[in-house]
């Protein structure tokens, strides 16, 4: 890691495009020093970062700065600074954090693809369907805004951090509010960085299992993310060939997952267990099935469970008839 980085930013109400800025700060370093202010408040000297504040390379505020900058890739989403610091620092993050040099250029387009582009696009006031649906022209309007509006039940990161700024009637600090937001996008940076490395590791490990599957089933010995590699690449014929995944359960016991044939679909399932089983649990699934330690059927069928690994895979064998 660096030794140390001096940063500013802009003051008052923050929002996450700043916040997670700062928080990849502090995982390129662990000395970091934040100072918030205003226009007239920038340092001078190359041994400070400017960033979303002063017009530079890391402000996305100026006409100039917004043309110069551009769009993420294969969108009409302009950058924040949030995206401005995560391209131009993100090797040096990923060295920070120990990720093998190997993965840094596919860790870089999955961070951004499934969280900063999001961040981004809210600090810039686009919603990504309304981008969608203008190119949509057999909607209706009327159609088009349900959609939107249903769209935003969801209660993204940006939002939470925005409820870190103090109410009008709290006497709670600001600069305080804006260091535990970056403590809490630091835990989601690292956790989302864990994730997506962790899946490239298990790669070799997945595909060993895929290698030795048959009759339509893949055991696992060991928990390891697997649907990447199974339902994402129908091109190997034997990934193609699996609908079932059989693995150790964390709460005990033994799975069986349907795999799918599009892992953006969590219906698409390459064989669907019996519908009869859906939602059946101990006594009822053990008399529907015949197997003695079987525990449970989810209501929506993709996943069942058995106390040992022989009756799980006997669950498997008896739903891939």
């Amino acid at each position: 890691m660096r030794e140390g980085l001096k940063l500013f930013t802009h003051d008052g109400v923050f929002h996450a495009d700043e916040v997670f800025a700062t928080a990849l700060f502090t995982l390129y370093s662990e000395n970091i020093t934040v100072t918030r202010g205003s226009d007239q408040d920038i340092p001078e000297g190359d041994d400070w970062i400017v960033f979303d504040i002063g017009g530079g390379i890391l402000d996305h505020h100026t006409p100039e700065n917004k043309r110069n900058n551009g769009f993420h890739p294969d969108t009409e989403i302009p950058y924040a600074s949030c995206g401005l610091v995560w391209r131009c620092y993100y090797r040096p993050i990923l060295k920070a954090q120990k990720c093998p040099p190997a993965y840094y250029d596919y860790v870089y387009r999955r961070v951004e693809k499934t969280l900063i582009i999001g961040i981004d696009a809210f600090d810039n006031g686009i919603n990504p369907l309304s981008l969608a649906l203008d190119h949509t022209p057999s909607l209706s309007e009327e159609e088009k805004k349900k959609l939107v509006y249903e769209s935003s039940y969801g209660f993204t990161v940006s939002q939470m951090i925005k409820d870190f700024n103090p109410t009008w009637n709290s006497d709670f600090n600001v600069n305080d509010a804006f260091r535990d937001a970056v403590s809490f996008a630091r835990d989601i940076l690292l956790n989302r960085l864990d994730s997506i490395i962790s899946q490239l590791d298990a790669r070799d490990y997945v595909s060993d299992c895929i290698a030795y599957s048959s009759h339509h089933i893949m055991i696992m010995d060991r928990f390891a993310p697997w649907e990447n590699l199974v339902s994402g690449h129908p091109h190997d014929p034997k990934a193609a060939d699996i609908w079932f995944v059989v693995y150790p359960a964390m709460r005990g016991g033994w799975n069986v997952q349907c795999a799918l044939d599009d892992v953006n679909d969590r219906t698409s399932f390459r064989k669907a267990m019996p519908a009869r089983w859906y939602g059946l649990r101990n006594e009822e699934l053990q008399q529907a099935t015949g197997i003695a330690t079987a525990r449970f059927c989810h209501v929506s069928g993709f996943l069942a469970g058995c106390d040992t690994e022989e009756d799980a895979l006997a669950l498997a064998a008896l739903a891939s008839r």
